[in-house]
């Protein structure tokens, strides 16, 4: 969950620092992210899935606080 409410937004962009190949394996074949490029390149963005999954969890996030 780290790597999806670290992202910014549903648009390409680079994956978070210190992100495993097997964080970013386990997430795109979930259908939370997809992945483009290779290695030093790569590039991920949100699902629909994903953005649906991240508000639902912020939503939950900030219930538990108030």
């Amino acid at each position: 969950m780290v790597l999806l409410h670290s992202t910014v937004g549903a648009d390409w962009q680079p994956p978070p620092k210190g992100t495993s190949l097997k964080t970013l394996g386990e997430a795109e074949e979930k259908g939370f992210i997809e992945i483009r490029g290779e290695f030093q390149k790569r590039q991920i963005r949100l699902t629909t899935l994903g953005v649906q999954h991240l508000e639902r969890d912020r939503r939950r996030l900030e219930a538990r606080r108030s």
